[in-house]
């Protein structure tokens, strides 16, 4: 069954986001980012997802060069399950490729497996491991990595 993406729109972040993306934030994670972290990603890799006319997601990318590190990325939860935050995903390192980026990596929950699923699906491989990363609750991270060969 082919989804249906024709009502998202994947844009670059602009300072208005902000306040729903920290909504986001706060809804999404049981340990979420100060709102005065995301002033720092006002940068070419934050990109907001809408739907329709509502802002439902954002990812943010931090690199040099041809590596970016996704830094964060969330989906609104109420409309989480529907393969969005994929799109999300997808759409963004689509994006970021097209502007030169050949490797991706990220940290991840040990215990998240539904977006380590989602990771792996895309080509991105455990490298690594970060004891004690993440806090509420005390967890490893798994570091994840992707190449984009250009054949």
């Amino acid at each position: 069954m082919q989804k249906d993406y024709r009502e998202l729109n994947l844009r670059p972040s602009i300072e208005d986001d902000f306040p729903y993306l920290i909504a986001i934030e706060r809804e999404a994670f049981p340990s979420p980012w100060p709102a005065e972290a995301f002033t720092d990603f006002l940068i070419p890799g934050a990109f907001t997802l809408l739907f329709k006319d509502e802002i439902i997601g954002y990812v943010f990318y931090h690199g040099v060069a041809d590596e970016m590190v996704i830094i964060n990325i969330a989906i609104k939860p109420c409309y989480q399950g529907r393969g969005w935050g994929e799109y999300l995903l997808v759409e963004s390192m689509n994006t970021m490729h097209a502007k030169g980026v050949k490797s991706f990596y990220l940290d991840v929950r040990v215990s998240n497996h539904k977006a380590r699923m989602l990771y792996e699906k895309h080509g991105f491989l455990a490298i690594g491991t970060r004891k004690n990363y993440y806090s509420n609750p005390d967890e490893d991270a798994i570091v994840m990595g992707k190449l984009i060969n250009d054949i």
